[in-house]
């Protein structure tokens, strides 16, 4: 075996050791899962003879580089749809230039069994406007297909300068075929806060994305609310994805004036509290939570503290569950990792990543077969089934109990 060879299998060989040590990182406490050394160096040697037989015995001369590589982004996908790996070349860009943009499409994607599913589509947005549905798959970015890519890599690809194109191939929920779609990409503003007055003195505040200054937004909205008389709130976090973790303590601080809001621990990395921490007054009226499938990321920790603090209502479908801590690790060849090394998690103790935020009012309840769920240019009117049935369930917790 020749000495490039084996620098290819000692490279395999740490990625393997790699996705051995960071399993419990993960959140797996159940060690009798975790392999005995003996085993691991018996998987290693499996993976070493049959990268040898590739090399002696396969069809044609292969491109071991390229088999390496993806062997190596297999492992991390194995774990989780955000873990990376990067060529050397990948690395020294995503270093130099860590967040993607300036410019994108407004899609949030995540990765499920090898695909690329649509979680969220920013209202406005070029994707929206090409009727890019949550729900829909991206098969390939630029010919590149979605299932060689981790979710950052496809961030990566699906960002770029304001006015550039990018080409998808989307398979709809309603055909098998992927179609292909050219969008320019825009950079992507600020959604303001909706805020208005419903009946029975409710105040709707929607929120579509997280970003900076959105929770001093929220307070501005709220106390606009509550001078025109509003005696419930329904915060809506349908469709909103992504965005910042500081905004979403922020924002549940809004509501509670202590207590834990979530925390992060890893099988290296310490737990850290997220606590309440109320810049200014705290709303302490009725309070309802909308989510639905597409609320992932920060918005489903605001949910969970609200639940988790018995702070209020959440009503809706079970959110789509992201929530890791992410590390920059160097590897000696140049090439470099992006691990997932802690997971967020609600007060009760219950991982974001693995079970999504869970209603307690879930909307429409499996006894309603035929009931759909809102479609998002219904939000906030009297076609918002969901929304009236959060307006219902603040209202008959304010009222007073009947005599029997």
């Amino acid at each position: 075996m020749n000495h490039r060879i084996r620098v290819l299998l000692l490279t395999v060989s740490a990625a393997l050791v790699s996705y051995i040590i960071v399993g419990g990182a993960l959140g797996r406490s159940d060690t009798s899962s975790t392999p005995s050394n003996d085993q691991t160096y018996r998987d290693l040697g499996v993976y070493s003879e049959v990268l040898s037989r590739i090399n002696s015995q396969y069809v044609t001369e292969p491109n071991l580089q390229k088999v390496t590589d993806g062997a190596i982004r297999g492992l991390l996908e194995a774990l989780d749809p955000y873990s990376t790996y990067f060529t050397p070349d990948e690395f020294k860009a995503y270093l130099a230039h860590p967040e993607p943009g300036p410019a994108g499409v407004g899609i949030f994607l995540s990765k499920r069994y090898g695909y690329a599913p649509v979680v969220s589509v920013l209202p406005g947005s070029p994707a929206d406007k090409a009727g890019i549905k949550p729900g829909d798959l991206i098969d390939r970015v630029n010919e590149t297909a979605t299932r060689e890519l981790s979710v950052t890599q496809l961030e990566r690809m699906l960002a770029g300068d304001p006015g550039s194109q990018v080409t998808l191939w989307v398979v709809r929920e309603s055909r098998g075929e992927p179609q292909k779609l050219v969008l320019d990409r825009v950079a992507i503003g600020h959604v303001p806060v909706v805020a208005k007055m419903l009946d029975d003195q409710a105040g709707y505040l929607r929120v579509a994305a997280l970003d900076a200054g959105t929770a001093a937004e929220i307070s501005a909205k709220l106390k606009e609310l509550s001078s025109q008389g509003a005696s419930k709130i329904v915060l809506d976090l349908r469709n909103c994805a992504g965005g910042s973790v500081d905004e979403a303590v922020k924002t549940a601080s809004l509501f509670i004036d202590k207590g834990l809001i979530a925390y992060t621990v890893g099988q290296r990395s310490p737990r850290q509290d997220l606590d309440a921490k109320p810049e200014g007054a705290v709303c302490h009226l009725p309070l309802a939570v909308l989510i639905n499938r597409s609320t992932a990321g920060a918005p489903e920790i605001i949910a969970d503290a609200v639940l988790g603090n018995q702070r209020g209502d959440v009503v809706g479908g079970q959110s789509f569950g992201v929530g890791v801590v992410e590390k920059v690790i160097p590897v000696g060849d140049g090439s470099g990792l992006l691990l997932a090394v802690a997971k967020y998690y609600s007060p009760d103790g219950k991982a974001i990543q693995d079970n999504g935020v869970k209603p307690d009012v879930m909307y429409p309840s499996p006894d309603q077969p035929g009931a759909e769920e809102v479609q998002p240019d219904q939000y906030g009117t009297k076609e918002d089934q969901q929304l009236q049935k959060a307006i219902e369930v603040l209202k008959q917790k304010s009222e007073p109990a009947k005599a029997a």
